[in-house]
């Protein structure tokens, strides 16, 4: 019931942060590297979301534009590991804290953290369901 909640609660408030801005324009988060990474291991996902998230620093963009591309990187991490066995979902939580330190919007910010948290205790969470619901925004 919770994480029916936390996907109700980041659709209803924060996940328009997510992505609603890239609806106007092309995504410039290269989501093949982090699909390619986050299918593989936890480890590989946090490499490449970093990676993201250092690029995306770096391009000096606005804050929604800057939130919008992290928001694509939460929704590429989250659809590629879906498959991923339980203690690697529990390891996902790193990417989603490190996205959520990333961003300048607090119902962003705090819906990572509270999906995080979820992962890292081993909630059950419908990842494909959550990273919809940020692409779907």
């Amino acid at each position: 019931m919770h994480v029916r909640k936390l996907v109700l609660g980041m659709i209803l408030s924060g996940a328009t942060a997510f992505s609603a801005p890239v609806l106007a324009q092309t995504s410039i988060v290269d989501t093949a590297a982090i699909a390619s990474g986050c299918s593989t291991s936890a480890g590989a996902c946090t490499i490449a979301a970093q990676a993201a998230i250092t690029a995306l620093q770096a391009a000096g963009l606005s804050a929604a534009a800057l939130n919008a591309e992290l928001g694509v990187i939460a929704s590429t991490a989250l659809l590629a590991a879906a498959s991923l066995p339980p203690a690697q979902l529990a390891l996902l939580s790193a990417v989603m804290m490190d996205i959520a330190a990333a961003s300048t919007d607090p119902l962003q910010k705090q819906a990572l953290t509270e999906l995080a948290s979820a992962l890292e205790s081993g909630t059950s969470v419908d990842l494909v369901a959550v990273a919809s619901a940020l692409s779907a925004s």
